[in-house]
């Protein structure tokens, strides 16, 4: 080396060695600097890395204890984590692929008492019609609240297709043109599924919010939960050995009163009818959802289409019983009825063999506890968890766009009127206009 050189390279070096030393201060405290940080990148140009500690997209599985109570499950984790979720979804877009849904057959649609129009635009919920709500009550409401709350987790909420829909809240849905609904049968094939009200509270039935039913069931199957642990559940065998079921009859007679018939005097059964306009007959008879679970066996029969108790008892570490259900729901594609992997019992609608199918799992309780373990591991834990409901709408948001059409924001070309009020303001006002002032 030139000697003489050398001393010209000397500020170099130690101009190099300063910032060297800065980026590494910066750095080891947790931040770098303004030039050098993420935010100098454009953000469609920035690495989207997950949080320190978190599984990485090749390695990521579902885990309830860290992901059902989690609303903003990405779309690749959302099919990972509920694979046997979209069935329905995926039948309805198939049904709608060759004629696609257009706006005249909405605008067909009369919008009647317990309906909603609404249309999602640039991620936002906004309400174009509601009708009143004079049976179903608070069914709407919660609906939507769920639907908004899918919506607001989203980790690309703005991505989310714009789409026009309307839904009812009735138990089914009637009429040619296509509608959500809580329940469907297979040949209704305009009749989109949606998740049921009962995800956000159904106060009608003194069933408050889904996630504090939940814990209330964990709290019988898992024990409370005292230093930060649940402790102390009510193991399987400790169960009752019964059948257990509450009920209005006249709802759906033809099946219900056909399970009041088949089970009555018998000892492995503990069936009764509910009469909700006799105080005294509730006070006595109803049971809390939670201590539902307090039973090896839960009937489950449908109503005037489906029953929204079912989704309560398989939360349950107990053996889900059904007749062959004619009503399809959002997460029934998950159910199993036979097997070394069946997670319910399924006897017939007349119920003729119901005895025989009791009798067999109360001698056999281990094939009995392991159908409530299946259950558990399949609903309870996954298919029925928050983190699932939330994925679902986001499926079902992006599958009807891919056969539908581009909505109207505008009421015209030439107006900045928008054709609905934003959600967060109808759920304050329950109002779709106002005059400005």
């Amino acid at each position: 080396m030139n000697r003489r050189a050398t001393p010209r390279l000397l500020p170099v070096l130690g101009a190099i060695l300063l910032v060297v030393t800065i980026i590494s201060i910066f750095t080891y405290f947790g931040a770098a600097p303004v030039g050098l940080r993420k935010g100098a990148i454009p953000a469609h140009q920035q690495s989207k890395e997950p949080p320190a500690g978190a599984p990485t997209s090749s390695t990521w599985d579902f885990k309830v204890e860290r992901d059902g109570d989690n609303y903003s499950l990405t779309d690749k984790q959302c099919q990972n984590g509920f694979p046997l979720l979209y069935g329905d979804i995926e039948q309805s877009v198939a049904n709608r692929r060759a004629k696609p849904i257009t706006l005249e057959e909405l605008d067909a649609r009369p919008i009647v008492d317990g309906m909603v129009r609404g249309m999602i635009y640039d991620g936002d919920l906004l309400l174009i019609n509601y009708e009143d709500m004079h049976n179903t009550f608070t069914r709407a409401l919660a609906t939507l609240q769920s639907l908004h709350r899918a919506l607001i987790a989203a980790p690309d909420r703005r991505s989310l297709p714009n789409i026009e829909f309307i839904f009812t809240t009735e138990d089914y849905a009637e009429g040619p043109q296509p509608v959500w609904a809580y329940s469907k049968k297979t040949e209704q094939s305009n009749t989109w599924l949606m998740p049921d009200f009962g995800y956000w509270s159904w106060p009608e039935v003194k069933v408050g919010s889904y996630n504090k039913i939940r814990h209330l069931i964990a709290d019988v199957d898992e024990g409370p939960v005292v230093d930060g642990k649940r402790q102390g559940g009510l193991a399987f065998e400790q169960k009752t050995p019964k059948l257990f079921w509450r009920g209005n009859v006249n709802t759906a007679p033809a099946i219900r009163e056909k399970l009041m018939q088949v089970t009555e005097g018998k000892s492995w059964a503990d069936v009764k009818a509910l009469d909700w306009g006799n105080q005294d007959d509730i006070k006595a008879n109803l049971l809390p959802m939670e201590d539902h679970c307090r039973y090896m066996f839960l009937a489950q029969t449908e109503g005037r289409s489906f029953s929204g108790r079912g989704k309560y008892l398989q939360n349950c570490r107990s053996v889900f019983v059904a007749h062959k259900m004619e009503w399809k729901e959002a997460h029934h594609g998950a159910l199993i009825s036979s097997g070394p992997e069946a997670n319910y019992v399924e006897v017939e609608r007349d119920f003729s063999n119901l005895e025989s199918k009791i009798q067999h799992l109360i001698e056999h309780p281990e094939e009995a506890e392991r159908i409530a373990e299946n259950g558990v591991r399949t609903f309870r834990d996954r298919y029925l968890t928050p983190a699932a409901e939330a994925c679902y709408w986001r499926r079902l948001i992006t599958a009807w766009r891919s056969v539908s059409f581009e909505p109207r924001l505008h009421n015209d070309t030439e107006s900045k009127e928008w054709r609905g009020v934003p959600f967060e303001s109808f759920v304050l006002t329950r109002k779709l206009h106002w005059d400005a002032h």
